[in-house]
């Protein structure tokens, strides 16, 4: 007797639940990431991330996902100067650690060799509040491929 009265409340309150929905459910679909280098998109990325790239750094490639909160990924191909110079000028000085194993889950890139063909990659992340007001994960993936060469792998995630 005390299941089936169980079995009764539960069907109870399933049906309440289900009658206090009052319109139809809408389920939105993820729209496909935008992939390119035009100069527009990669404007918008770097706005977005409060992101100054250095200027003899060539993008190979920005990645944008519009989910509730966008997210941008950029691949960077610059000197240690300029690598030194990107994080200054974009307030960047969260502290670096070495990769000894790449993940490919946390450690994706969308452009330029595989990271495990790299010699050393260190990565970063820190907490950003934008210009705006927009809060903000940025991780930085550094790929130090030889002496003069860094691809740099950028993440910026709205929250």
């Amino acid at each position: 007797m005390a299941k089936l009265s169980n079995r009764m409340f539960a069907t109870v309150i399933i049906g309440l639940s289900v009658a206090g929905c009052t319109g139809p459910v809408v389920v939105r679909e993820q729209e496909p990431p935008i992939s390119s280098a035009s100069p527009e998109l990669v404007a918008e990325a770097t706005e977005f991330g409060d992101w100054s790239l250095p200027p003899e750094g060539e993008v190979l490639l920005v990645r944008k996902q519009a989910l509730d909160d966008p997210t941008y990924n950029l691949v960077v191909e610059t000197s240690p100067t300029g690598l030194a110079w990107m994080l200054e000028q974009s307030k960047y000085s969260a502290p670096f650690e070495k990769r000894y194993s790449i993940d490919p889950d946390l450690d994706a890139v969308i452009a330029g060799p595989s990271l495990e063909t790299s010699p050393n990659v260190v990565k970063a992340q820190d907490l950003f509040v934008s210009k705006e007001g927009d809060s903000m994960i940025r991780d930085v993936i550094v790929d130090e491929r030889t002496a003069e060469l860094r691809i740099v792998h950028l993440e910026f995630r709205g929250q």
